[in-house]
């Protein structure tokens, strides 16, 4: 699958893409994302849309707050995951979203970031599966 994410850098977009096919290579570029503590947008996609202006179906995962982060399924049934232990903050949370600074509101995030890159994980394992947040037990 394909990992893409931008950080806005004031005067020019950094953006980053790599091509993953193992789940804990996956979770390792995740993690990596997530302790440089910038908070952005992870998009995993295996397929390209039809319309360049539509998200591919995949999975987003924004990472580098330090106790929040969301995961949303992009597919016409797909929607935002929630772990009902996790609070959510108290305001929302600005992520780089392709390079633009975007507003969280905190009814999306509702996961912790480890609870995010573990979800990223089985949905690459699973070869896009509909994700879920997992079980304690998992």
């Amino acid at each position: 699958m394909k990992v893409t994410w931008t950080y806005d850098r004031g005067d020019h977009r950094d953006n980053h893409e790599t091509d993953v096919t193992e789940p804990a290579t996956l979770e390792a570029v995740l993690s990596e994302i997530h302790e440089a503590g910038e908070p952005v947008v992870v998009t995993i996609f295996s397929d390209l849309a039809d319309d360049p202006d539509d998200l591919p179906s995949g999975l987003q995962v924004g990472l580098g707050h330090p106790t929040h982060a969301f995961a949303v399924h992009i597919a016409d049934d797909g929607g935002y995951l929630h772990d009902r232990s996790v609070d959510a903050p108290t305001q929302g949370i600005r992520f780089d979203f392709g390079g633009v600074p975007t507003e969280y509101p905190v009814e999306h995030l509702c996961l912790n970031p480890e609870t995010a890159i573990k979800v990223a994980g089985t949905f690459l394992a699973t070869g896009g599966d509909p994700p879920h947040v997992p079980a304690a037990s998992e």
